[in-house]
């Protein structure tokens, strides 16, 4: 099914889940009105009014067929909670979940989320940041997972000593893995105490809880005579994912694709000149890169991400335009 993968997270995922019965169907996480930024996980609890054997998924009005819990080894494992990996689209969606018994539809829940996929993208206020750890719903997951580990616990550092990696162990299966989420020190950002809910960040600016570690990159920043938009605003998080990524620096997307993302119509302009013969413009990908050999050309060829001496923020500290030509041709 297009937007639906399907995944029932067993041991292959690590996710063992709680076995307590709801008393009626319900969406446990995103719950209504949530906002997220990731869509990892659609949580269900069936409930016991009636006991469940079946459900489907609907979001955004594409429907799944009903997939059977009726299963003697998935209730022993499951019991009345169904986990899947959804696929939802960036904005505003609808989630209609109806259970069914015997064959026959016998109740349904529904919740509109908001993905917010683009860290740019506003989120109508409406919708609130969408949180799992707070005492009512762990208080669903105890009889399976250590919701209240303790200092020792979180110390662990890996998926199978910590008790964080029986629920977010598949987000580290990328390339590039941040330092302290590759050996499970979640708690190097994220505080347990917090209240509501727990596990928030430990500060509010990304730029702080980054350089905390990372205070030799700010040192570097503030160097440049200019400073990248996000950069200097403290928005770390809108160009690098903190946990993991298939890109290189962690990056949210392939690197063209991200500067796009703000920088629209760049790639289908005449870029930085016209050549003299050949009439085209100069390229932004698939040519190698000739100042760095090995590598593709992108937008970081010629631009610093974060700063650089010149407005248009040109690489290597060059501050005019025929410098950063001398780069890489010679003549």
């Amino acid at each position: 099914m297009k937007r639906l993968l399907y995944e029932f997270l067993l041991a292959t995922c690590g996710l063992i889940v709680c076995v307590s019965m709801a008393a009626a169907l319900e969406i446990v996480y995103p719950a209504d009105g949530a906002a997220v930024t990731r869509s990892n996980y659609l949580v269900i609890k069936g409930g016991d009014s009636p006991p469940l054997d079946g459900m489907s998924i609907e979001i955004n009005g594409v429907k799944s067929e009903v997939l059977d819990l009726s299963r003697p080894q998935y209730r022993a494992t499951f019991a009345d909670f169904l986990i899947v990996e959804p696929d939802f689209d960036p904005g505003e969606n609808l989630i209609v979940v109806e259970g069914y018994a015997g064959g026959k539809q016998e109740t349904k829940a529904s919740a509109r989320i908001f993905f917010q996929k683009d860290p740019m993208a506003s989120v109508p206020d409406n919708y609130q940041p969408g949180v799992m750890h707070l005492a009512d719903r762990e208080a669903t997951c105890v009889k399976c997972h250590n919701m209240t580990p303790s200092a020792t616990d979180l110390a662990g550092d890996s998926a199978a000593t910590n008790p964080c990696g029986s629920c977010h162990a598949r987000m580290l299966r990328r390339n590039h893995v941040h330092g302290p989420a590759g050996v499970y020190q979640c708690t190097y950002c994220h505080e347990q105490g917090s209240q509501p809910a727990k596990y928030r960040v430990a500060e509010q600016s990304d730029a702080a809880l980054c350089g905390d570690c990372h205070s030799d990159k700010l040192a570097d920043f503030r160097k440049n005579k200019f400073v990248h938009g996000p950069v200097a605003a403290g928005l770390c998080l809108v160009c690098h994912d903190p946990h993991a990524s298939n890109e290189v620096a962690q990056l949210n997307m392939p690197v063209n694709q991200l500067c796009l993302n703000c920088h629209e119509g760049v790639d289908t302009k005449v870029h930085v000149l016209r050549g003299i013969s050949s009439g085209k413009s100069h390229p932004l990908s698939g040519e190698v890169d000739p100042s760095t050999p090995g590598r593709m050309f992108t937008c970081v060829s010629c631009h610093d991400p974060h700063g650089g001496m010149s407005e248009k923020l040109f690489v290597r500290g060059v501050a005019d335009r025929m410098a950063l030509c001398r780069v890489c041709h010679k003549k």
